[in-house]
């Protein structure tokens, strides 16, 4: 059974239920949600059994929206472990895509006992990393709400504008420049810290990062996804499905 469950504090999330030990734990890109982002991945038969839990991130799909936080790096990571918190799951397999994926790195390095091991497609590793991202945060959070979010729609593919239009244009713009602008300590410097298991992926279309060599010296293991563009779950959801299984051995 399928059950949508709200957790505080405004944080929705899609669980499929399973053994938590570990749970996988899905976090979205910009602009997207837990089920249009990882949805088709989640309920592979590879990972039936497992928990799986796919939250919204707070300004995105179904969550609330506050207007009274910055929308930081370190403030998703924070809403992402009080749900951790609240459901006693910990070590899990935590995946990350874009933002997700920087999420996730700082959720690992901030509370290293919630994360076992960490699988980031594509993340924002350095301070204006990205397109999108900085496409919004060049504006002010006034020019993205009045006229900044209609064009970002116009311009995007369907399946993006689908989650953009619900998505709060405040939130969303506040996440684009805490993204842009990072924690004091980069997103790369944490990832290349963490003392656990880690996989980078990327996607043929997209290539290795410039970050490679430096951050395979550092343990982080990197996978290529055939066929694939930077949206890779999409574009090649057999080949996401395949690495995931065979880097967590299931």
């Amino acid at each position: 059974m399928r059950v949508f469950s709200e957790q505080p504090p405004c944080v929705r999330t899609f669980t499929l239920p399973g053994n938590p030990e570990p749970a996988m734990v899905f976090l979205h890109g910009i602009g997207s949600a837990g089920v249009p982002a990882f949805g088709a991945i989640a309920t592979d038969a590879a990972f039936e059994g497992r928990e799986r839990v796919l939250p919204d991130l707070l300004g995105f799909g179904f969550s609330d929206r506050p207007h009274d936080i910055g929308y930081s790096l370190d403030d998703h990571a924070a809403a992402i472990a009080d749900i951790l918190d609240r459901r006693n799951l910990s070590a899990v397999d935590l995946v990350g895509h874009s933002l997700g994926g920087s999420i996730a790195v700082v959720l690992a390095y901030r509370r290293p006992d919630l994360v076992g091991r960490l699988h980031v497609l594509e993340p924002n590793l350095l301070p204006w990393d990205g397109t999108a991202s900085v496409e919004i945060a060049r504006q002010t959070e006034g020019e993205f709400v009045e006229s900044g979010i209609s064009r970002l729609v116009a311009a995007a593919d369907p399946e993006w504008a689908s989650t953009l239009r619900v998505a709060d244009p405040i939130a969303l713009h506040r996440t684009a420049v805490g993204l842009c602008l990072g924690p004091e300590r980069t997103v790369q410097f944490m990832l290349e810290s963490l003392p656990i298991p880690r996989v980078f992926v990327y996607g043929e279309r997209t290539g290795a990062p410039s970050q490679e060599p430096r951050l395979t010296d550092s343990g982080v293991v990197f996978v290529r996804i055939d066929d694939a563009g930077h949206v890779m779950m999409a574009d090649n959801h057999r080949g996401v499905v395949e690495v995931l299984r065979a880097e967590l051995l299931l």
